[in-house]
């Protein structure tokens, strides 16, 4: 659960995904999540962060497996 420093509004990081579909820069790993009531990004929670890190790691050292 994340907590906006701006608004306040507690949402899951899955929520943010709609809020970031519109961004020009939608690279993986970006390390923010936006508020879905206010559009605020926030950091990512550190977990969410270092496991979407370790992913991409594994994705770029064995290839992408898509």
């Amino acid at each position: 659960m994340i907590a906006c420093a701006m608004c306040g509004t507690n949402y899951d990081a899955d929520q943010s995904a709609g809020a970031c579909s519109s961004c020009v820069l939608i690279t993986k790993g970006c390390g923010r999540v936006k508020c879905p009531h206010c559009g605020y990004e926030n950091q990512r929670p550190l977990m969410d962060a270092f496991s979407q890190m370790k992913d991409r790691w594994k994705e770029l050292l064995h290839g992408s497996r898509k």
